[in-house]
């Protein structure tokens, strides 16, 4: 085999590595979310809280920050248009919440705690049509 053989297979052989790196990020970023009915990264409605990071089916941030989530989305989704139909924050133990918001004929569940084992805070949002 001369030496521009060599060459080109080298080549090809690193052109389909690369492509198939490309090809499985792609397929890994859009199976990524498939666990959830809601990417809040995804809506300019929902704001994101600024740490929070998505994790298989869920958020997490470091740290005890659940009361500070559960203000957030209290205080700032109704500026979006999303209408309070529930809240409930659980102060004693580990600390936690659940908030529920209606628009236009669908809504938008928000729950999140504290695990002070790991000493992350879990967020989860959930989108349904609204059942009468």
């Amino acid at each position: 085999m001369n030496k521009r053989m060599v060459l080109l297979l080298s080549f090809a052989f690193i052109l389909l590595m690369f492509s198939s790196a490309v090809i499985y990020k792609f397929v890994l970023e859009k199976n990524r979310y498939s666990s959830v009915s809601i990417v809040p990264e995804h809506r300019s409605d929902l704001p994101l809280y600024e740490g929070l990071e998505f994790q298989d089916h869920h958020y997490l941030i470091k740290g005890n920050h659940w009361y500070e989530i559960y203000k957030f989305y209290r205080d700032t989704l109704p500026h979006h248009g999303w209408k309070p139909v529930y809240k409930q924050a659980f102060i004693e133990d580990w600390g936690g919440f659940m908030l529920r918001f209606q628009k236009n004929d669908k809504e938008l569940h928000i729950g999140g705690g504290w695990n002070p084992y790991s000493n992350e805070t879990e967020t989860i949002f959930d989108l349904n049509p609204v059942q009468h």
